[in-house]
């Protein structure tokens, strides 16, 4: 799939979306559509994608950048320890 935009790392034209925090049934599950907004995804080309340096967010980081509160168990006690 051509996406017309340029990859975020290299400039070549991008293929994929990659998503900061992955969608996994779980993320999906607590976050839903949450997962789709701008600020959690990266357009990139093939190669690019394939690199296994390329930015990710935890939990916590993306809550904190939605200014929302983590819904897992886990995201919750993270948050208890150090806020």
């Amino acid at each position: 799939m051509n996406i017309l935009r340029p990859c975020e790392i290299c400039g070549k034209p991008a293929t994929d979306k990659h998503h900061l925090l992955s969608q996994t049934k779980r993320n999906r599950k607590l976050y839903g559509m949450l997962l789709d907004l701008s600020m959690n995804i990266m357009y990139l080309c093939n190669d690019c994608h394939l690199n296994k340096s390329i930015p990710k967010l935890t939990e916590k980081e993306f809550c904190e950048i939605l200014g929302i509160e983590p819904r897992s168990k886990s995201g919750i006690k993270v948050r208890r320890i150090n806020g």
